[in-house]
């Protein structure tokens, strides 16, 4: 498994003013005070970055156009927290 961090996408496709600037708070945070380096599954500073793709491309699928590369690289990174039902 490729073990280097997730990037931060640029695609802002379905993702409004609100929430960029508090994911961008929220990540700040973890950054500062969250937990020490952790493998990329377990890190919820790569959690959110994975989170953040998914909305981009779930925002694409509604609107039927295709994501970039960066965001299905992310999105192919990491395993869904719940499994479909």
């Amino acid at each position: 498994m490729d073990e280097s961090p997730l990037p931060i996408i640029t695609d802002t496709t379905g993702l409004g003013v609100g929430y960029r600037v508090l994911w961008r708070l929220k990540y700040l945070g973890l950054s500062i005070f969250g937990p020490a380096e952790r493998r990329v599954d377990s890190s919820p500073r790569e959690r959110i970055k994975w989170d953040r793709a998914m909305k981009v491309k779930a925002a694409h699928e509604a609107a039927g156009t295709q994501p970039d590369d960066q965001t299905l690289y992310t999105v192919s990174r990491l395993e869904p927290r719940r499994r479909p039902q």
